[in-house]
């Protein structure tokens, strides 16, 4: 497998300027926008926060974790989740929620577990509410993340919570073009001109694609290439060129994938290549006139005939 290119310094804002204390600013990188591809990295970041540690709440599918991070004298701070932690997300909706401490810079509201195992949330010591197991935790998380925010509004308590929802998504890679109803078909090639496939995926832009072209017959492998993946508004692209003379005619198989796996996120895609169609013919033109030539002698009847028909005519009026 080949190695990963060098880790892209591009973040998708997700929302800025966000209201928090202090005039707070914060930042959600992900891999396609409100899209955290799984085994993707996943950043949050921000500035103005100046009382002190802030909790990152990540609560999801399956997933529960809490993070702190403290800020620098400007106030600036970040979290970054790397892949091997975003392996472990499930598909579905994540609600990650910033814990800012407040003017007394001390944090009432933390996680907990209860004697049971179940996951609870704990303002100073004390069990405030119970959020089931780990394993348990569902698709939609919006009863989980009120719990959480609504006990800013708790006797003595100074946090302030900001939440933001994202969905979770198994890395995949899709073609343009797609003939309807084909499955996984393309449009046919013509021997002998470039070729030009693209698509689109959910992966961030510090993955690379491997493209691999096989035979569909006997599946001998053609060519093997990286393709970059390129920023999209919704959906980030890709774009995979063969340049001329292209391929041989015959049937083709082409897979995209991610390197960091063998299968997760791989699209594959048929096609043929066919001869090309020869000269295109061109419209008939005007028939040309062509000068047949006169049998020789044939001049001199004709001007007899003329005038036996000539003085026949004289002939017959005269007599009348």
């Amino acid at each position: 497998m080949k190695s990963l290119v060098p880790v892209a310094a591009v973040i998708v804002i997700l929302a800025a300027c966000m209201a928090l204390p202090a005039s707070a600013a914060v930042y959600y990188g992900s891999s396609t926008p409100q899209i955290i591809t799984k085994g993707d990295a996943f950043s949050v970041s921000g500035t103005g926060a100046k009382n002190g540690t802030v909790a990152l709440w990540v609560i999801g599918r399956n997933y529960f974790g809490v993070r702190s991070t403290a800020p620098d004298r400007y106030g600036n701070f970040s979290i970054v989740y790397k892949p091997t932690e975003t392996e472990k997300f499930s598909g579905g909706q994540y609600a990650v929620v910033l814990q800012d401490p407040g003017p007394d810079g001390t944090m009432e509201i933390e996680p907990g577990v209860d004697s049971n195992g179940n996951l609870t949330i704990m303002n100073r010591g004390r069990i405030i509410a119970r959020l089931g197991a780990e394993e348990d935790l569902a698709g939609n998380v919006g009863k989980e993340t009120n719990a959480l925010t609504s006990s800013a509004g708790l006797q003595g308590v100074d946090d302030t919570f900001l939440p933001e929802y994202f969905f979770v998504e198994e890395p995949s890679v899709h073609f343009d073009n797609i003939i309807p109803a084909s499955g996984s078909r393309l449009p046919d090639r013509v021997s002998g001109e470039q070729v030009l496939i693209t698509g689109t995926t959910n992966m961030g832009l510090e993955n690379a694609l491997r493209a691999e072209l096989r035979n569909a017959d006997s599946g001998t492998p053609v060519t093997t290439k990286e393709v970059p993946i390129i920023a999209g508004s919704s959906l980030n692209s890709w774009s995979y060129r063969l340049d001329e003379p292209g391929l041989q005619p015959g049937d083709y198989l082409i897979s995209v994938g991610w390197t960091k796996s063998n299968t997760s996120g791989t699209g594959t895609a048929q096609f043929t290549v066919r001869n090309g169609a020869g000269p295109v013919p061109t419209a008939p033109g005007p028939t040309p006139v062509v000068n047949v030539p006169l049998p020789r002698g044939l001049d001199t009847l004709l001007i007899i005939g003329i005038l036996f028909v000539f003085a026949a005519v004289v002939y017959t009026t005269g007599k009348k």
